[in-house]
């Protein structure tokens, strides 16, 4: 094609050409902040995963020594009432 075949550039067309250019900086911006905000989901996410170990073995432990007090007080209960309760009936549920 020669400078002859070529249509001439237009007001309109360099107008359509920058608000392209816009929209695709635009588009780019809004894709890097959204991966920004995946990537401190995924941080987050990641520290939870890490620290559920821990987490678990101290709930564990919590709810151990919270069903040792409540057998105690069920025997002392039974014990008061004279209802016999055989406690290791309830380490199998």
């Amino acid at each position: 094609m020669g400078d002859a075949d070529k249509k001439p550039m237009t007001i309109d067309d360099l107008a359509v050409m920058v608000a392209t250019g816009f929209n695709d900086v635009t588009g780019r911006m809004a894709t890097k902040e959204d991966i920004n905000g995946l990537k401190q989901e995924v941080a987050a996410l990641k520290s939870n995963v890490n620290n559920y170990p821990e987490l678990s073995e101290k709930r564990y432990s919590e709810l151990k020594q919270r069903d040792a007090l409540l057998a105690k007080w069920l025997k002392l209960i039974a014990e008061k009432t004279g209802v016999p309760i055989d406690i290791s009936l309830l380490e199998k549920v």
